[in-house]
């Protein structure tokens, strides 16, 4: 008896020893899942499209007008969110601009009441990730390098033939880091938002970034 009863306590010892060393490895293994989902794309919305309540189209804006992105998204240069048009900046023109077109009518509403369009969020990374517009744009970095040829939405047929704005990239951890790695290639920014590609362009070496984990959770 004495013999048996010593034994017991060793091997509930033993027991909780091996409980003790499979969380670790639980925990391993589910951040080492998670790391190869958000860099692989696992969890990606990419090809995602999301109605508005007014249906912009931004061809006719930014290849037919010629309008600067930043004419509409005026934090992209100076903050991390770029914002988007105040319904006060649509109406300054469109009072004059075909302001009797169905979609023009509904923004004149929002005018009307005082309230902002309530548009929907297309493009998002997760909260424990840090985008700061400001830093991409001012370092040269196109829109369309990250949202795609977005000035050729709605371009596949007239004004009212609405194609809603895309996720065109995966936004996921890998795509990013291999943008800071392999670097910001400048002719190829160029070319994604149509302008002209020119030599020196092309002979701009590439803008590489920090990639370590600080740089964007932070």
């Amino acid at each position: 008896m004495s013999s048996a009863s010593n034994a017991f306590p060793a091997q509930k010892s033993m027991t909780v020893k091996k409980k003790w060393t499979v969380i670790p490895a639980f925990l391993a293994l589910a951040a080492a899942a998670t790391l190869l989902s958000a860099y692989s794309g696992a969890s990606s919305s990419q090809g995602l499209r999301v109605e508005q309540p007014v249906k912009f189209v931004h061809a006719p804006h930014v290849a037919k007008a010629g309008m600067n992105c930043l004419y509409c998204h005026s934090a992209a240069n100076k903050a991390p969110d770029p914002g988007n048009a105040s319904v006060s900046t649509c109406m300054g023109c469109h009072v004059i601009v075909k302001p009797q077109a169905p979609e023009i009518k509904k923004v004149a509403a929002f005018y009307a009441k005082g309230q902002a369009i309530p548009w929907n969020r297309v493009h998002k990374v997760p909260d424990y990730v840090q985008f700061p517009h400001m830093r991409h744009v001012n370092a040269g970095v196109t829109c369309q390098t990250c949202h795609g040829q977005i000035q050729k939405q709605g371009a596949q047929g007239p004004d009212t033939n609405y194609v809603p704005v895309q996720q065109v990239n995966s936004l996921n951890m890998g795509w990013c880091i291999n943008c800071h790695v392999q670097g910001y290639k400048p002719a190829e920014g160029a070319r994604l938002a149509g302008m002209p590609v020119t030599p020196e362009l092309l002979a701009a070496p590439p803008k590489k970034a920090r990639y370590d984990c600080a740089t964007c959770h932070y």
